[in-house]
């Protein structure tokens, strides 16, 4: 192969890593995107090839100065400079997450759809018929409502606030990891939950009890149910990933689609922290409703804050890896 046939059958190649190592910065700025930086270094290891085939054929050429010269800035760029993995984590949760919310937001407002859904048919079906929220809940559940057998002061909520987070955590997961089964599993844990819900609010319904019990469920499940939410649609985005593979193979169609849900997935561990550490301490706190209504009206004020507020734009205007 003649040096012009070399250099036109990969020069796409050279283009396409010369177009990366130019945006890195603005790339490296959105933590997302984890698959144009790995396509960064699959071009590098490709360019090297390239470098040790001209070197042999085409000695003392502009081509062989040209690779040599992109081969070196894209080794710089990878491993030269180390990034500080604090500042990295940092503005995963400041403009990372919140950024690839907002890419996956139609995932995410299905998920939520179907809790929603799934929590209002279980509500209204237990309304009119409540010997039903046997189907949906446990027994004894029913019964601490209609009772109030669950004003118990003995709890120790410093452990209740472990067992709480941990199931929260499990239920997420469930959601998220659920995912692999092409989203049923993701569909069954996000209706389950809404199921129970539904049908707990219900029977606090009938009851006349609503007021009390919305109030000791706002305060954690505004974020709490943000956060399942957000699994749901890391769990659904899996799915798309298997389902919808467009141009890619279906194997890597679900590599990226499984690191963009690991990173949704990844984004809502402090929110879950914060939701267990809320229900463990200030739910079951012997205090007017009222306050615990202000500090959910508090979360979903933060929520939205966190999730629209303005940030310096950052285009993503690399390619796609074909």
């Amino acid at each position: 192969m003649n040096e012009v046939s070399f250099v036109n059958e990969h020069k796409n190649t050279w283009q396409e890593l010369e177009y990366i190592l130019k945006n890195l910065d603005r790339i490296r700025k959105q933590p997302e995107n984890f698959d144009i930086l790995h396509r960064l270094l699959f071009l590098y290891q490709s360019a090297c090839q390239h470098l040790s085939v001209a070197r042999t054929r085409y000695v003392n050429t502009s081509t062989v100065e040209y690779l040599n010269n992109l081969v070196a800035r894209a080794h710089q760029a990878i491993y030269a400079t180390k990034p500080n993995s604090f500042s990295r984590v940092a503005k995963f949760f400041i403009n990372g997450f919140p950024a690839l919310l907002k890419k996956e937001r139609h995932l995410v407002l299905l998920s939520t759809g179907i809790f929603v859904f799934f929590f209002f048919f279980s509500f209204f079906f237990t309304v009119f018929n409540e010997k039903y929220a046997l189907s949906f809940v446990p027994v004894e559940y029913v019964e601490a409502i209609k009772g109030n057998s669950g004003q118990s002061v003995s709890i120790n909520y410093s452990v209740a606030s472990v067992a709480i987070f941990t199931n929260n955590i499990r239920v997420g997961i469930m959601a998220f990891a659920f995912g692999i089964t092409f989203g049923i599993g993701t569909v069954y844990a996000l209706a389950t939950n809404g199921l129970l819900l539904g049908a707990l609010a219900a029977v606090a319904f009938n009851s006349g009890q609503s007021y009390n019990f919305w109030s000791l469920i706002l305060p954690h499940g505004v974020p709490e149910l943000f956060c399942i939410f957000v699994c749901g649609g890391a769990g659904l985005l899996i799915a798309r990933s298997m389902l919808f593979p467009h141009t890619l193979t279906r194997r890597i169609s679900f590599i990226h689609g499984g690191k963009r849900a690991v990173l949704l997935l990844s984004g809502t561990i402090p929110l879950f922290v914060l939701a267990g550490l809320t229900e463990g301490y200030f739910t079951p706190l012997p205090i007017d409703p009222v306050y615990k209504y202000i500090g959910a009206v508090v979360w979903l004020f933060l929520l939205l804050i966190y999730i629209f507020l303005k940030r310096k734009p950052e285009k993503d205007s690399a390619p796609h890896s074909s």
